[in-house]
């Protein structure tokens, strides 16, 4: 029996469990798979590829077996790593409304667990590559953050897409000789507290449509792999000393065993970012300096180890010296992705450099070229400001609404950054699952970052006639 537009918005409001697989067997097939990816390149007169030296599960304090998650949250996050993937040039939409696509493509079946729906399993195998892409960000972020908030309970998490951040100090493309893109990981996730360092995660997100098997290193010969590129991935970019930032590589099998499995392995550390003071030169209140015009040719220090003598490569390298800019340009680019999600336009623009695409936001927006800060809804007591889209379920007109708590959605306008962040720490458990938001008519996801996502069916259109 098809569902009615109003059991899928209900259901994308059921918790859910995703299966979290992340063990030593799956560092072992991992290791197997870029073992046998380095032989085919050998084969081909090419050099292997530079990996995370030290992979291993993630702890099962961190993540457990399941997780719990409504589809809705995995939508907002998915939508939230999107709002700035595109600078600005997709501007029929704002890049995070893409994930409405997938408001039919999942809910959960009747033992709770989160899998594809009938809609879902029969997308044409062109549209498949898309979903498992799109969808294995939303997932892997998902469970990143979920990862990254057991670590460090205290701080908010904040996730930036790396290439937008990479765009004001490095070029992305390799050589002229190459004309490929440098290996960079997908996201970077800032756990932040007033006061304190910023620590920084490097994410790679995958996914897949494997089926299960009943031989089980040739079920996953998929999902290793894309474990095995995204160490590689990872690899590429470097905070301070060598590989002293923590990894999190993951590959969700979006028909997995039992429903939606997200594999999930860890290369460990912990990268600090100098503590910002109000008065600080690299205040992230003030703009950052642009560095896409200065070269970083083989950037990346690899210290002596296991009989190799010490060297450098190419890839993106923070150096120490570097540690304070970069850590107001991460700042930065996450404040630009708070006000893309709530709106976009100048508001955005202010926190980007040139090079990492200014120039698209900096322009007045019209009607049908971009989103617009011009709506609200009142959760509680609690004013949410930003930017709504209406779209249709066979015959019903639902409404999205993305934005932000109003009072930091106010400071973050005004380039007031740092207080931004001091408000949004005191006030991230006022609202943050509050009966209020249960009491929406429709699905809600809000995140302690003061975001909100959210859809409802709008009332039915009286007809007009004509005389």
């Amino acid at each position: 029996m098809a569902r009615t537009a109003r059991q899928i918005l209900k259901e994308l409001s059921f918790t859910t469990t995703v299966h979290v697989r992340s063990t030593a067997d799956l560092v072992e097939h991992t290791d197997k798979a870029a073992a046998a990816i380095d032989k085919q390149r050998r084969e081909k007169g090419q050099e292997a590829g530079r990996r995370k030296p030290d992979l291993q599960p993630v702890a099962r304090a961190e993540c457990g077996r399941i997780i719990e998650l409504t589809p809705w949250q995995v939508l907002h996050a998915m939508a939230r790593g999107y709002v700035l993937a595109g600078q600005g040039m997709a501007r029929g939409l704002a890049e995070h409304w893409q994930s409405l696509k997938y408001c039919e493509a999942v809910h959960g079946d009747r033992a709770g667990a989160l899998e594809l729906t009938d809609k879902g399993r029969t997308a044409e195998r062109r549209y498949k590559a898309m979903q498992s892409q799109e969808l294995g960000v939303g997932f892997g972020l998902a469970v990143a953050e979920h990862i990254v908030k057991q670590q460090y309970p205290d701080h908010v998490v904040s996730v930036v897409d790396t290439s937008t951040v990479l765009r004001a100090g490095w070029a992305l493309g390799g050589s002229e000789r190459s004309k490929g893109s440098r290996p960079r990981p997908d996201y970077l996730i800032e756990a932040w507290k007033p006061g304190e360092a910023s620590i920084v995660t490097f994410v790679v997100c995958r996914g897949n449509h494997q089926k299960p098997s009943k031989r089980t290193s040739r079920s996953r010969s998929t999902t290793v792999r894309q474990l095995a590129r995204g160490s590689e991935l990872a690899e590429g970019m470097q905070i301070g000393p060598w590989n002293a930032a923590q990894c999190l590589l993951l590959s969700t099998e979006l028909m997995g065993q039992g429903g939606v499995v997200v594999n999930a392995l860890q290369s460990p550390g912990e990268a600090l970012l100098p503590e910002r003071l109000p008065e600080a030169p690299r205040n992230a209140d003030l703009e950052a300096e642009d560095r896409s015009g200065i070269p970083y040719p083989n950037a990346i220090r690899i210290p002596a180890h296991v009989g190799k003598r010490e060297r450098t490569v190419d890839g993106f390298q923070v150096s120490e010296k570097d540690l304070a800019w970069f850590g107001q340009l991460l700042a930065r680019t996450g404040s630009a992705g708070l006000t893309a999600f709530a709106g976009g336009g100048p508001k955005t623009a202010q926190y980007l450099t040139k090079g990492q695409g200014r120039q698209h936001y900096d322009v007045p927006a019209f009607a049908a070229t971009a989103s617009v800060h011009d709506a609200h809804i009142m959760i509680g007591n609690t004013k949410f400001v930003g930017t709504d889209h209406v779209f249709r379920m066979e015959t019903v007109r639902i409404e999205a609404f993305s934005g932000m708590v109003e009072e930091l959605y106010d400071l973050i306008s005004e380039g007031r950054v740092e207080e931004y962040r001091h408000a949004a720490y005191k006030l991230r458990s006022n609202w943050y699952g509050t009966d209020a938001g249960r009491r929406w008519s429709g699905p809600i996801s809000f995140h302690e970052d003061g975001t909100v996502m959210a859809l409802s069916i709008l009332p039915i259109r009286r007809t007009r006639r004509l005389l």
